[in-house]
């Protein structure tokens, strides 16, 4: 299930995750954002931590990470408080995946996701599509680990798409020519089935709307 298909940019996601964040904390003093890894969010990242909430509420977490030391240069850790946990965010709380109370935490108030080139969301791959429990929505939210997968070729560790969906709000970065053309091609392939990427999985799903974000 697909919002409408925004031509965006960086700064105006960044200011509706803000403003989502800010009515959760109102509403209950507290909020939770989930976000990816990868050079897709890093502008989101730079304009979100400049903007002034109460960080102090809020917790962070990862969609997903290699399985790789937090210093390690691909680690979504160090990604994270390199280009997310500055300057006003970096009064937030941080959980590495590893470490996550799941259950204390759903439903998440905003899980930001990216994609890459071979359709695959989170740590989830095309080699996985037939696991249930990774894209299973009848399966219970759950964090996975992998065998070695991606490039760069790690072991992995992943919210499963019933986890990712149970959420408020879920928005999906694209940027890029070929991302683009890719989600032109899930997009004109919605009804099909069986699904051929993980991305399709998640568009496909009818649990939680996706607001496509296409980054300028």
């Amino acid at each position: 299930m697909i919002d409408t298909q925004n031509e965006t940019s960086s700064q105006r996601i960044a200011q509706a995750i803000a403003a989502r964040l800010e009515k959760a904390i109102e509403g209950g003093g507290k909020a939770s954002l989930v976000v990816c890894g990868g050079s897709s969010p890093l502008g989101v990242f730079d304009a979100l931590s400049k903007i002034q909430i109460n960080w102090e509420a809020v917790h962070i977490t990862l969609a997903d990470d290699r399985l790789v030391e937090a210093g390690n240069m691909h680690s979504n850790i160090k990604l994270v408080s390199e280009h997310l946990l500055i300057g006003h965010a970096a009064a937030a709380k941080f959980s590495a995946l590893q470490d996550l109370d799941a259950g204390a935490e759903m439903p998440f108030d905003v899980v930001l996701l990216g994609m890459g080139p071979d359709g695959h969301i989170a740590s989830l791959f095309p080699d996985m599509l037939d696991n249930a429990d990774a894209f299973s929505l009848r399966a219970p939210p759950q964090i996975l680990t992998t065998d070695a997968k991606g490039n760069p070729l790690l072991p992995r560790i992943t919210m499963n798409l019933a986890m990712l969906t149970n959420c408020q709000a879920l928005l999906l970065l694209v940027k890029g020519a070929e991302k683009k053309a890719l989600i032109d091609e899930v997009r004109g392939e919605a009804t099909a089935a069986p699904q051929r990427y993980p991305v399709g999985m998640l568009l496909a799903q009818s649990k939680k709307a996706v607001q496509l974000c296409i980054l300028d």
